[in-house]
């Protein structure tokens, strides 16, 4: 019993170079030079066709591609660090992204529109609650599977759980359509998935110790900004 006091869970606990390989992953993926603005385009170029098409094992497939996860988890990490360079730079990726997305979206929407069978839907009776819930315990899987090497096969799985890219999809071929009423219910859903995963991510940092983690973040973004 004395020994299960004093000792605990290597799960529960992050070591200096898991933080340190976890923050410079997170800044090394969302960059252009790794792809990070290609690969979700590429995303964006499947889902919507997916959506349009209501064939879910390509929307599920665009979203396992998606890379959107990295700007979100990189975001909370620099709000537990206190490193607000790092903040800032996540909320720039994350409005590049989003206006990438809906405006690709709406654009193909023009384009390709019409050919396709009907425009995808939301119900009217929401309640953003209940995305938040499925958010944040998807946050704390993702956040986990971040830091563990040995769960990253689990971010595919966080990726097509929690719907980043469809309801930016959405919103994209509902302006393109201007139908406002289906964009506000896709940006609510957004919305809701997002504050979830941040609010699970910003918890897991915290508590694995990364918020003595500021100065090394700092260091890692002076590296890439080197190279950059």
């Amino acid at each position: 019993m004395l020994w299960f006091t004093q000792q605990k869970p290597a799960f529960f606990q992050a070591t200096k170079q898991e933080q340190v390989e976890t923050i410079d992953r997170l800044i090394s993926q969302g960059t252009v030079r790794s792809g990070y603005y290609l690969i979700l385009l590429l995303a964006t170029l499947i889902v919507t066709p997916g959506l349009f098409l209501n064939n879910m094992p390509i929307v599920i497939g665009g979203m396992i591609l998606a890379p959107l996860l990295i700007p979100v988890l990189s975001l909370s990490l620099s709000l537990v660090t206190g490193t607000w360079r790092g903040a800032l730079r996540s909320l720039r990726i994350l409005v590049l992204s989003f206006l990438m997305v809906v405006g690709t979206a709406a654009v193909l929407a023009i384009i390709i529109g019409h050919a396709m069978h009907e425009v995808p839907w939301y119900p009217q009776d929401m309640n953003p609650g209940i995305y938040i819930f499925v958010a944040f315990c998807s946050g704390i899987a993702g956040a986990f599977a971040w830091i563990k090497e040995d769960m990253s096969p689990a971010i595919a799985g966080v990726a097509t759980a929690v719907s980043l890219l469809p309801p930016l999809c959405i919103a994209g071929i509902s302006a393109a359509g201007l139908q406002w009423q289906l964009m506000q219910a896709s940006l609510i859903v957004f919305v809701a998935n997002f504050l979830g995963i941040c609010m699970a991510a910003f918890l897991v940092f915290w508590l694995l110790g990364f918020l003595r983690a500021g100065k090394t973040e700092e260091k890692i973004l002076d590296r890439h900004a080197v190279k950059a």
